[in-house]
């Protein structure tokens, strides 16, 4: 099996715009009475509002713009559970784009995506790079779903032992139910498994390719590649 060198490619940035500018205000005109005297009491009254009114808005603003990636953080604040060696395992999630794909994914904290090569990305268990799932998605623009399932199954075949492949039971997931003609094609190789899902979405069609081992991670990176939009 092939193993990929871990590449830590998800860099996360919140940006918070500073607001503290300093206000930049006209000084009024002095008021000059009936007896040519000045009056200084609206520069003054100015002061006043720049300590008060203008202070207290310009908090404000510095409150909601901290507040907005709580906020975020908390609504994209996920888990997904899964099985591992016979163990129920809760793992957080984050929505994460594709380095170079038209697709988003749930990423369980532990894992790692990064471009393996035009229109295929990999994601990767930070404790064994060979424990992986490739993720491929086609515009339907671009290929007919039959087509794509002949291709997965001669591909399958060219690795399945004789005994050939047996499909995969989801029935424990709940699947988004944007996704249609779902397709499992399961290998076991000598204490190595394969496990391919073919799948259909409104706007593209989407193929994983797991590659698992010991660590038995292939429900993980199988319940992160059906949470695809």
């Amino acid at each position: 099996m092939k193993k990929y060198l871990l590449i830590l490619s998800i860099l996360t940035a919140l940006l918070l715009a500073a607001c503290n500018t300093e206000s930049k205000t006209e000084e009024p005109s002095p008021n000059i009475d009936s007896n040519g005297a000045t009056n200084e009491e609206p520069n003054n009254q100015e002061e006043t509002d720049d300590d008060g009114t203008v202070e207290e808005n310009e908090n404000e603003e510095e409150n909601s713009e901290i507040s907005t990636p709580e906020e975020n953080s908390s609504s994209n604040a996920q888990s997904i559970t899964y099985k591992s060696n016979n163990q129920e395992i809760k793992g957080s999630t984050i929505n994460v784009k594709s380095p170079q794909q038209d697709y988003s994914i749930n990423l369980i904290d532990g894992f790692t995506i990064t471009a393996e090569e035009p229109g295929r990305d990999i994601v990767m268990a930070d404790i064994d790079p060979d424990v992986s799932m490739r993720i491929e998605a086609f515009p339907k623009a671009e290929i007919a779903f039959d087509e794509l399932l002949t291709n997965t199954s001669d591909a399958v075949n060219a690795i399945a032992p004789e005994e050939g492949y047996s499909e995969y039971d989801l029935s424990p997931i709940q699947l988004n139910e944007q996704i249609t003609n779902m397709q499992t094609f399961y290998v076991e190789l000598e204490g190595e498994t394969v496990l391919t899902l073919l799948y259909e979405m409104p706007d593209k069609f989407i193929r994983l390719t797991i590659f698992d081992n010991q660590a038995d991670l292939k429900d993980a990176l199988a319940q992160m590649g059906l949470t695809i939009k």
